[in-house]
């Protein structure tokens, strides 16, 4: 999975939970998962998609001053919400080094609710924080060449449990911007998103369907 998927979903998380955030609370929740992404990139991501309401909805923006007074950021909270609930304001940005020791940290650690299968462990080591999605299986995919839009198949949108007319649940389409707020499933089943949505410009997509959820990958053709 790429940074923007990570970052979308780690947003729709905090948001889902009522959070207040910067792009250093995304960035560092990312990195936990054993992604590097850098601030400036999570940063610019919730710029660029914060007018869409279909996943920002009911929440603003306020700047405050972070690190002692020093700069400037912006706090992303729910409408109701006043910014100055917000005490992680001394927090940093996870170093590659913090990361790293972080991983290492959780080589080897078994999920409580897994029995240990010790000729798994001697031969790959387990991440705790591995993404379930990344450990699913995948159902189905294809390779999309079109360079206008992307036609995700009616048999991947019917495994979803969509039906025609119903309105596409962003948060289980991983694009790397957030989709439009009006899309809706195509009387044939297939769901119909921008090329502007996914990475990799006109190259020919890989879109797989895993873990309950649809995934974009350049497809090497």
């Amino acid at each position: 999975m790429d940074y923007h998927a990570s970052v979308q979903e780690k947003v729709i998380e905090f948001i889902n939970d009522e959070k207040l955030f910067t792009s250093v609370d995304i960035a560092n929740a990312v990195k936990r998962d054993g992604l590097w992404v850098r601030n400036r990139e999570v940063r610019d991501w919730l710029r660029e998609n914060f007018s869409n309401k279909t996943i920002f909805k009911n929440y603003t923006t306020t700047q405050i001053m972070v690190c002692k007074g020093s700069s400037a950021a912006t706090l992303y909270h729910p409408d109701n919400v006043d910014a100055n609930a917000y005490l992680e304001t001394d927090q940093h940005t996870l170093t590659p080094d913090e990361v790293k020791a972080i991983s290492k940290s959780k080589v080897g650690k078994v999920k409580p609710s897994a029995a240990p299968d010790i000729k798994k462990m001697l031969v790959t080591p387990s991440f705790d924080d591995e993404p379930e999605e990344d450990k699913a299986p995948v159902v189905m995919q294809t390779i999309i060449r079109s360079v206008d839009r992307i036609k995700i198949p009616g048999l991947m949108i019917k495994k979803l449990g969509w039906v025609p007319g119903q309105i596409v649940d962003p948060a289980l389409i991983l694009t790397s911007k957030i989709l439009p707020g009006d899309l809706v499933v195509n009387g044939d089943y297939r769901v119909s998103i921008p090329r502007s949505s996914v990475s990799w410009g006109t190259s020919p997509v890989k879109v797989i369907l895993k873990g309950g959820k649809i995934h974009f990958k350049k497809a090497r053709v």
